[in-house]
């Protein structure tokens, strides 16, 4: 979090993700977590120290090595900085969607070696998971949440707005998922099985845990360049106005080959995300 009255708050986030490197949505994700509190401007604004850069490189540098979950890096920051004053630590806060795996679980009457069976997700892994210990990436958190009959947005915790038809640009739902330099925007607040979202993804990033579910996915290239690979072994690159359409049931996972940010529109049905 900001520290109060350290420096100036004068940056706004988009000078601050091209210090860093990179995505504004991948700043807010951070913010979403726990990591970051920027001031605010009257209007909404965010606004960042000095003192903010320095904790949001940390961030950026902890999570690039993959091995540490966010609420491994919260605890890391709050030893490394005992002279914050924002009351409770948010260290010791168990990670909503391990606990929302875990009474999921009890409340469909299953055990951990149960749910590993019907997910493909070690039962180790599920168990680090629940208790707050490691976040699992896209591609299992979408098996647990399949196997459970969840989406990935619930089991995640994420907020679910009012039913409306219109989703405004500046009211997009930010996917919290668990892969560095990938952003995921829901582009609906409203019950549906047609499910969309507009990601970016990152040069050399990308999911790369196969995710499979029922159902059909549907992905248009806005800018850039991505590679889907179907099954493991045929890998298609899309570039920029291209299309691909296949059964949600072969496993797919995704990367930017590129040298520049990739823009996509990602559609898949029954929900799942």
């Amino acid at each position: 979090m900001s520290r109060n009255g350290s420096s100036t708050a004068v940056l706004k986030i988009g000078h601050v993700a091209s210090i860093l490197g990179v995505s504004a949505s991948r700043i807010r994700l951070w913010e979403h977590e726990g990591l970051i509190e920027p001031s605010r401007t009257d209007g909404g604004q965010r606004c960042y120290t000095a003192d903010d850069v320095e904790r949001l490189k940390k961030i950026r540098d902890m999570l690039a090595t993959k091995s540490r979950t966010f609420r491994g890096v919260r605890e890391l920051l709050s030893t490394d900085e005992k002279e914050l004053k924002r009351g409770p630590s948010v260290s010791n806060a168990v990670d909503p969607a391990g606990d929302q795996v875990k009474r999921r679980r009890i409340e469909l009457g299953l055990s951990l070696r149960n749910l590993a069976r019907m997910s493909e997700v070690s039962p180790s892994a599920l168990s680090a998971f629940e208790r707050g210990l490691s976040r699992p990436n896209t591609g299992r958190i979408s098996k647990i949440a399949h196997a459970l009959n969840m989406t990935v947005a619930d089991l995640l915790g994420m907020p679910r707005e009012n039913d409306q038809m219109i989703v405004r640009a500046g009211q997009r739902t930010l996917l919290a998922l668990n892969e560095e330099g990938v952003s995921y925007e829901l582009l609906y607040q409203t019950s549906t099985d047609l499910q969309s979202a507009s990601v970016i993804v990152q040069p050399s990033c990308g999911i790369f845990g196969a995710i499979s579910h029922t159902g059909e996915d549907f992905i248009t290239v806005i800018s850039g360049q991505i590679e889907v690979i179907l099954g493991s072994i045929d890998t298609h690159t899309l570039s920029e106005g291209d299309s691909i359409t296949f059964p949600s049931h072969y496993p797919h996972s995704i990367r930017n080959p590129g040298t520049s940010p990739t823009r996509l529109i990602w559609v898949n049905t029954p929900a799942t995300f």
